[in-house]
């Protein structure tokens, strides 16, 4: 399915699901019908093109501009209606908008806008929520409160404030006084659309509203701010290299989040400003440069390692630029050093999964920060997942297994961990668990476009049984790796989470030498298995 109509088939079926709504209360009824309703003909026109395509093939530049025109006709639009109707809706199309090696350059610019900037509730709503969680007004909170918020998203927004007590900035993240009814009705509008249309991605949505229901209450955030902060500081991350700001005591409850406010623009912003510096030098536009960037991806042009200028370079580089501006009075503008920031985020997100078993399983660019003084900013901690100890184990054992290609260890893990192909054929299983979990590379895709090279895959050799367990290290890995791919710099996961993942093994004990088959059944975890349906 060509990229254009694979993104309103991803965003339809994320966050526009219609199916049974018969079964829901009124309201479920109503969102549902508006979602039918207005994403149905969307959906419905880009498979015509496609089908119409398929019989009639145009050269590949007239193809993509057949595409760009339905992407400039839709994707605005069907954003818009998203963020309208918020909830689960805006939740999963925010997923979508870390789909950057698929999705068109259009889609993704419309849908980065509901990771923070989905349309807010009023200030007068947000100070009620404030009066019923801490039991008084907001003014005897708050020395100063700032009625426009710093972004907004699907379940809540946050607005900048200080402290009466000590005059401190902090963060008020307040949720919406309806979020968790409408997770309940808009869940069960899309599982009901999941289960007739795509049963196969059933174990993912399984996993994605357990997670999001725990979203819901702001006391788990501010407890897992505690610990991941803690977690940096032990593993020399914090205060070095990264910042998790910690909740302010007191002031942590199942709809108010009162938190350390971290300056800077989100990542993915001060990257997109420096792009837009480096388009206008070249006289063309970001959005032509991002273009041109996704269609070779598209092509399956992804190579296997990043080829540019080191961490170090550029360091020295932005070095040279502080000291000529001080001597000369000059103002440069230097480029973020995007290896390093790749690097951090890398070690960060193998260390929070490998060794501590309790991580951040939606990290994309709206959840960091760019602070001033080059560290980054770690924020939006609801979305965080908790491993058994065995689970963390097995996934160390996966890591090394991919990081030495040893392929024979991948299929027992996938055997002994609950995953089974309809026909088991080993080839078609590892190459899905190296792109599910490590690499886009050309290497693996032999130069395939992403979408073509998993559709031919899956129809080969379709998963039939599915574990639950590991879907949310999976979705950290995808969205890293999109991100990373965003700013040009392709990776391969187990280049930084092998090694890792050896030296926690090693420190347990029970290094990687050790493990075999009968080892992988001793420490299996538990899991519950999705049987998909063809």
């Amino acid at each position: 399915m060509r990229a254009g109509a694979k993104a309103a088939a991803t965003v339809t079926l994320s966050a526009g699901a219609f199916g049974c709504y018969k079964y829901q209360t009124d309201e479920g009824a109503r969102r549902a019908l508006i979602v039918y309703s207005s994403f149905g003909p969307v959906v419905a026109h880009y498979r015509a093109v496609e089908a119409r395509l398929s019989l009639f093939p145009l050269s590949p530049a007239e193809t993509s501009a057949e595409y760009r025109r339905l992407d400039e006709k839709y994707a605005e639009r069907t954003v818009k209606v998203i963020g309208e109707l918020q909830g689960m809706y805006t939740k999963y199309a925010q997923t979508c908008a870390g789909f950057t090696n698929t999705l068109s350059n259009q889609w993704i610019q419309e849908l980065r806008k509901l990771e923070d900037r989905v349309p807010p509730r009023s200030a007068e709503t947000v100070l009620q929520t404030i009066l019923e969680e801490t039991g008084k007004p907001a003014s005897e909170t708050f020395a100063t409160f700032d009625p426009e918020p710093l972004g907004s998203a699907s379940i809540g927004q946050v607005h900048r404030a200080t402290l009466k007590v000590d005059g401190r900035e902090v963060a008020v993240k307040v949720q919406y006084p309806d979020s968790e009814q409408l997770f309940r009705k808009d869940m069960g509008t899309i599982r009901s659309f999941f289960t007739l249309a795509a049963p196969e991605n059933l174990y993912m949505l399984d996993q994605l509203e357990q997670q999001n229901a725990l979203e819901l209450d702001y006391t788990i955030e501010a407890s897992n701010l505690t610990t991941v902060g803690a977690n940096m500081r032990r593993h020399g991350f914090a205060p070095r290299e990264v910042v998790v700001p910690q909740p302010i005591a007191g002031l942590a409850t199942r709809r108010l989040l009162v938190m350390e406010l971290l300056p800077g623009p989100k990542l993915i912003d001060g990257l997109r400003a420096y792009g837009r510096i480096v388009a206008t030098e070249r006289g063309t536009s970001l959005e032509t440069m991002e273009e041109e960037m996704r269609a070779r991806f598209e092509s399956g042009d992804i190579p296997t390692k990043y080829a540019g200028p080191s961490a170090r370079a550029i360091a020295l580089y932005r070095a040279y630029g502080w000291l000529k501006d001080a001597l000369l009075g000059t103002k440069t503008t230097l480029p973020p050093n995007g290896p390093r920031l790749v690097d951090t985020l890398m070690r960060v997100h193998g260390h929070q999964l490998l060794a501590d078993g309790l991580f951040n399983a939606d990290p994309h660019g709206g959840n960091f920060l760019m602070l001033p003084d080059d560290r980054i900013g770690l924020i939006d901690y609801g979305a965080t997942k908790r491993f058994s100890t065995n689970e963390r184990l097995a996934t160390c054992v996966l890591f090394v297994a991919l990081m030495k290609g040893d392929e024979q260890m991948c299929l027992d893990m996938c055997e002994v961990s609950g995953y089974k192909s309809k026909y088991n054929k080993k080839e078609v299983v590892y190459k899905l668990m190296k792109f599910a979990y490590d690499t886009y590379s050309k290497d693996l895709t032999g130069g395939k476009n992403l979408i073509e090279f998993v559709d031919e895959l899956k129809a080969e050799d379709p998963w039939h049984e599915v574990p639950d367990n590991f879907v949310m290290a999976q979705m950290m890995s995808i969205r890293l790796r999109s991100l990373a791919l965003g700013m040009n710099i392709p990776i391969t996961v187990s280049d930084w989470w092998g090694p890792i993942a050896a030296q926690v093994l090693e420190r347990e004990g029970l290094p990687y030498e050790m493990w075999d088959r009968r080892m992988l059944e001793q420490y299996r975890p538990e899991f519950n298995i999705v049987v998909n349906r063809f």
